[in-house]
């Protein structure tokens, strides 16, 4: 399982890219708000383009939320099953409201 653990010094990271013919299915998030400075508000995200084959005639970007937490300042957060029926079609992206260098969040995924 790969996973990627980022400081949230920027609003919105990337965790893991598109995979061609593969979905991003997101096992454990993990928030580390123990030194952070303020609550933090989080949410996983899912960034796509849609096929022109869905009835549509052009391509738009979307971005759909598929998670969305609270994490207190002091305190650490490990979300599991609430990932069960999450699946990410394009790039997983991890937004925070409010930069926070003291917030750390650990996403673990497999592709299907």
């Amino acid at each position: 399982m790969p996973s990627r653990a980022i400081v949230m010094e920027s609003t919105t990271v990337v965790f893991a890219s598109e995979k061609r013919n593969a979905k991003i299915v997101p096992n454990i998030l993990k928030v580390d708000n123990y030194n952070g400075s303020q609550p933090a508000v989080i949410a996983l995200q899912d960034r796509f383009t849609n096929s022109i084959t869905d009835g549509l005639t052009t391509q738009t970007e979307r971005t759909v939320d598929r998670l969305r937490t609270t994490v207190d300042n002091g305190s650490i957060e490990i979300i599991g099953d609430e990932l069960k029926n999450v699946k990410v079609l394009g790039d997983a992206e991890v937004t925070i409201e409010t930069m926070d260098s003291g917030c750390f969040v650990t996403l673990g995924y497999d592709f299907e």
